[in-house]
């Protein structure tokens, strides 16, 4: 991130509920979302931004990446989950992170979304269940 922008933005929700879930795939995801975000960029201005929420209605929690990079036309856009895709072929890509990210999402009961806008960025919004309780349990099964 230090290498990408000099806009680096991260606004937590205070007292967010427990989600059920292995750390560490899910930690992978963000990292992922991460990573592609600092890909978007075009130069240190552009910036990333990383919010948490709670849906109390829905008893859901949410957790947002957003870059103001390059964005994705459409037809990109709606294939970036699929196994293979990519648009980084030529610097190595093999487009398997948002696929196995999402795969992993959707193995905890969750929702990952996008919304772009070509020149104007993308976000990437994880949606949870959030569960009963408050207690962090055992190491790498909750997140």
């Amino acid at each position: 991130i230090k290498r990408s922008t000099d806009a680096f933005e991260v606004n937590l929700a205070p007292q967010m509920p427990v989600i059920m879930g292995n750390s560490q795939r899910l930690e992978q995801v963000v990292m992922n979302l991460l990573v592609n975000a600092c890909q978007a960029l075009t130069n240190r201005h552009d910036s990333i931004s990383v919010r948490t929420g709670v849906h109390p209605e829905k008893a859901q929690v949410w957790l947002e990446v957003r870059d103001t990079g390059t964005g994705m036309a459409p037809d990109v856009l709606e294939r970036i989950t699929d196994p293979f895709f990519t648009t980084r072929r030529d610097s190595g890509g093999i487009g398997l992170g948002l696929s196995i990210s999402d795969t992993i999402v959707r193995d905890h009961g969750g929702c990952l979304s996008f919304v772009s806008r070509e020149g104007k960025g993308t976000t990437a919004t994880l949606t949870f269940p959030s569960g009963p309780g408050t207690s962090a349990g055992k190491r790498g099964d909750i997140a």
